[in-house]
């Protein structure tokens, strides 16, 4: 049987790599998220999806990061998915002439977004950011944008139950420092720092996933496969408006 500390331990290590999936994502516009957890008391996979408009990609993209002891195709406790959204992207914008020395922003043609095959039509200005056209679509066809059965299955096993399924939850900003030789001795230097600095300017060293309420009691959701355990008492705060910095890279 699994144990919640070795959860959290993947977690945490995940956290180090850079490769726990955080809302406000500097290098994408977040749009929409939902988190996964799939349990039978020996294996364990946690899917956090975190739809968002990236630029660089010139798309929707919905990211499937998974964490766990039994993933598809991999021996490894983390892979990860990027599925394009929108079938026409290149067919919604008048894009400015990019030798312009102040070349205007995109204008949406007011034409339906074409996302998996659906015509969705959103009532919109041409001028309308990029972001806040996509952001549009959530209300009505939020689950077109995030994943499927089919693509939630290329990650985690086909018989692996899910146990719970989270639309919005409390998530605190990580602080996470790779391991060091000298890591000790920052974090005693910081914590002699923080005793002398005043109260509303102490902030902590590290914020791992294990220290995080939601993560820890996700852990113990995945390691007995009950959702019971999910007991939240902070509100939740993954909704795009509370990451103004989203985008901003």
């Amino acid at each position: 049987m699994v144990r919640a500390e070795e959860i959290l331990a993947v977690f945490d290590r995940a956290a180090e790599q850079g490769r726990f999936r955080e809302p406000g994502n500097p290098r994408s516009y977040q749009i929409t998220t939902r988190l996964h957890a799939f349990g039978d008391a020996v294996r364990w996979a946690l899917v956090i999806e975190t739809v968002g408009y990236d630029p660089r990609a010139a798309n929707v993209v919905d990211v499937l990061d998974a964490l766990g002891n039994c993933l598809v195709g991999t021996t490894e406790s983390h892979e990860a998915l990027h599925l394009d959204r929108v079938d026409n992207f290149g067919d919604l914008f008048d894009f400015a002439d990019p030798s312009d020395e102040q070349p205007e922003p995109p204008r949406y043609r007011q034409v339906p977004i074409v996302v998996r095959g659906r015509e969705l039509r959103v009532d919109a200005a041409a001028t309308i950011p990029l972001e806040e056209l996509f952001r549009l679509l959530v209300p009505e066809h939020r689950d077109l944008l995030l994943g499927d059965e089919a693509e939630l299955r290329r990650l985690v096993p086909a018989d692996l139950p899910q146990v719970l399924s989270l639309h919005e939850w409390h998530h605190v900003t990580l602080r996470v420092r790779p391991p060091s030789p000298d890591l000790e001795r920052r974090r005693r230097q910081h914590e002699y720092l923080a005793r002398h600095a005043p109260p509303g300017e102490r902030v902590p060293f590290e914020i791992r996933p294990s220290d995080v309420e939601i993560y820890r009691q996700i852990a113990e959701v995945l390691a007995t496969a009950d959702p019971s355990h999910y007991r939240p008492t902070a509100p939740p705060n993954t909704h795009w408006s509370n990451w103004p910095w989203s985008g901003s890279l």
